[in-house]
């Protein structure tokens, strides 16, 4: 499916590591076609997390659930604080890594960073998701 992304003109920047399962992929996407397409592209079958964001034990419980049937996980996100922190919470609560990207509309690219793990300190994880999505917030104005 990458060549679709190509094909609308868009580039992917970074590498889709081969062993993406137990996986959050947490989405900057302004765009509705645009997580159906990144969900697409991925080397596995991604399911996207239902319910809120606040919902987090919910949602950490979906992750456990998709990732016992061989899937992984998406969310989009607003790059707020207080959605992070849930996304965070769901995620170390289902022992999931995390994979931050992002669309870049000025310059055509879509962002994929490579997967790190939830740490014992959730504020430390919150931050350096913030870092990375504070340009894409920039951006989008």
């Amino acid at each position: 499916m990458r060549f679709v992304v190509r094909a609308l003109g868009w580039q992917v920047r970074g590498q889709l590591p081969p062993q993406f399962w137990r996986t959050t992929l947490v989405m900057w996407a302004p765009k509705p076609w645009q997580v159906t397409l990144l969900c697409a592209t991925m080397p596995v079958k991604v399911m996207v997390l239902q319910g809120e964001s606040e919902d987090w034990e919910d949602r950490g419980d979906q992750s456990l659930d998709h990732f016992r049937r061989g899937c992984t996980n998406a969310t989009t996100t607003s790059a707020l604080r207080s959605d992070l922190e849930y996304i965070q919470r769901a995620a170390h609560k289902a022992k999931s890594r995390i994979t931050l990207c992002a669309w870049e509309p000025r310059r055509r690219f879509v962002h994929v960073h490579a997967p790190f793990k939830t740490s014992p300190f959730p504020d430390r994880d919150v931050h350096y998701m913030e870092r990375y999505f504070k340009y894409f917030r920039q951006t989008a104005r």
